[in-house]
């Protein structure tokens, strides 16, 4: 028989592309967000959506990057979810999280991010922890208004395409032994810096760019993956080829999309 998969966080950028993935490859899946009517947190439709699912990808983000309030939002959600998913007869449950975390815990919401693993081992069925480097949007979702010009913290990063991690969600999801902890990175080291003017020329916008200091643990590449990682997908020059940059719809060219994860 086949499994029944909800994505929670389905309306988010790698949730999406779970949800894409997914039903190419002839999965059915049940998508979770409050957009449509279901709340993690208050419960609201939750053990309606979870009826007859047995697994779960945790795509979702908190609404707030802030650490001390995302550690507690992250915890009652995980709390919520739990409950409704041991209700429901779910088996595992798959939690996305970020390459490097428990390294880089002078950074806020990376502390939240490390509260979330540990809520989720705490209160959800079959936890299995999927680690990933930042997505090739990051940069753009980081970049701040300073007077004329924009700011983006500075930083070597690895970034990986979502269609990757997606793909790499849907496996352990399915596997019937999965380790309880994976990783996975982009195949090239980058400069945040430099990521983000590209980022800009790729659009055509000529707004400058400067850096602003990383954490202590980021600038001394926290957030590159280590030698055990595997490394797959796009690089980042590839993405903003297929993204950002400005196509001729009449040779078939892709149009330039957007993204929002952080």
């Amino acid at each position: 028989m086949p499994q029944l998969i909800a994505v929670v966080g389905a309306t988010g950028t790698l949730g999406r592309t779970v949800v894409e993935v997914a039903r190419a490859e002839g999965l059915e899946v049940r998508e979770i967000a409050r957009s449509r009517g279901v709340d993690i947190v208050t419960g609201e439709g939750l053990d309606e959506a979870l009826r007859g699912v047995q697994l779960v990808i945790d795509c979702f983000k908190p609404p707030t990057l802030e650490a001390e309030q995302a550690t507690e939002w992250f915890h009652e959600a995980m709390s919520g979810l739990g409950d409704a998913a041991r209700r429901a007869g779910v088996t595992r449950t798959v939690v996305t999280s970020i390459v490097g975390i428990d390294g880089m815990q002078d950074y806020g919401f990376y502390r939240a991010q490390l509260a979330h693993e540990q809520a989720a081992r705490e209160h959800c069925p079959g936890t299995v922890i999927v680690r990933a480097t930042q997505f090739h949007d990051f940069v753009g979702n980081m970049l701040v208004r300073d007077g004329e010009g924009l700011q983006v913290m500075e930083a070597p990063s690895q970034p990986v395409d979502t269609r990757a991690v997606a793909a790499l969600l849907l496996r352990t999801a399915l596997a019937e032994q999965p380790d309880e902890l994976l990783q996975i990175a982009g195949p090239q080291v980058e400069n945040t810096l430099d990521q983000a003017r590209r980022l800009l020329a790729a659009r055509g916008d000529a707004t400058p760019v400067t850096g602003a200091p990383a954490s202590e643990s980021m600038s001394r590449g926290g957030m590159l993956p280590g030698p055990e990682v595997p490394t797959v997908g796009q690089t980042y020059e590839q993405w903003l080829d297929e993204h950002e940059r400005p196509h001729d719809t009449m040779t078939g060219g892709a149009p330039r999309q957007g993204g929002d994860r952080t």
